[in-house]
C-alpha cells in the first residue's frame, strides 16, 4: 500500500518545483517590467495549466479522501480541516484569476488582437500587462506558500499520529480513484 501522506508530500514537491519556475519569472517581471513578459509567459501559461490540473487534483485528493477521515474523528468545525478547506477555496479563487490574468495577457500580446487596441486599453487601464500578472502571481505564491507549510508542518503530522493503517489504506483507495478519474 501506498502512503497517502507521502503521496501527499510528493504531490507538495512537485507542484513547488513548477512554482519555483513562477518565482523566478516573477522575480523577471518585478526588475524589467513588460520587457520580461515574454520570456515569462510559457512559464505563466505554464503554471496555470499545474494550477487547472495537479493542483485541483491535488486538492480533491484532500478534501475528498484525507479530511474526511479526518473529520470522522475530530469533527468538521473549528477544526484545521475546516481552515484547509476554505484555503483550497480561496486557492482555487486566485488560479482561477491568475489564468485569467495570463489570458487577458496573452490576448493582448497576440499582434491580431492588440491591432484592435480595445483589449490594450482595458488592460492598461487595469494597471497594466506585467505589473498586473506580477501582482496575481505573487499572491498564489504566498498562498501556496503558507498553505503548504501549515499542512506540512501540522495537518499531516496530526494525520499520520491519529489515522490507522485501515483509515490510510482508504484514504489511498480513494486517492488512487481520483487519479483514475482525472485520466478519463
Amino acid at each position: 500500500m501506498r502512503d497517502p501522506i507521502e503521496t501527499l508530500l510528493r504531490e507538495h514537491a512537485g507542484i513547488m518545483g513548477q512554482v519555483a519556475e513562477l518565482r523566478r519569472a516573477v522575480r523577471d517581471l518585478g526588475e524589467r517590467g513588460d520587457a520580461a513578459v515574454g520570456e515569462a509567459l510559457p512559464v505563466l501559461r505554464s503554471v496555470g495549466r499545474m494550477m487547472e490540473t495537479d493542483l485541483a487534483r491535488h486538492a480533491r485528493k484532500e478534501d475528498e479522501a484525507l479530511f474526511p477521515a479526518l473529520e470522522a474523528i475530530f469533527g468538521s468545525e473549528g477544526t484545521p480541516t475546516q481552515v484547509m478547506r476554505r484555503e483550497h477555496e480561496a486557492i482555487h479563487a486566485r488560479a482561477a484569476l491568475y489564468r485569467e490574468t495570463v489570458r487577458e495577457l496573452h490576448e493582448v500580446e497576440h499582434p491580431a488582437i492588440a491591432r484592435q487596441g480595445g483589449a490594450v486599453r482595458t488592460l492598461a487601464a487595469r494597471g497594466g500587462s506585467a505589473a498586473e500578472i506580477h501582482r496575481s502571481a505573487e499572491e498564489v505564491i504566498r498562498i501556496l506558500d503558507e498553505h503548504f507549510g501549515k499542512e506540512e508542518a501540522i495537518l499531516f503530522p496530526m494525520a499520520r499520529q491519529v489515522l490507522g493503517p485501515e483509515a490510510l489504506a482508504r484514504i489511498a483507495g480513494r486517492m488512487e480513484e481520483i487519479e483514475v478519474e482525472a485520466r478519463r
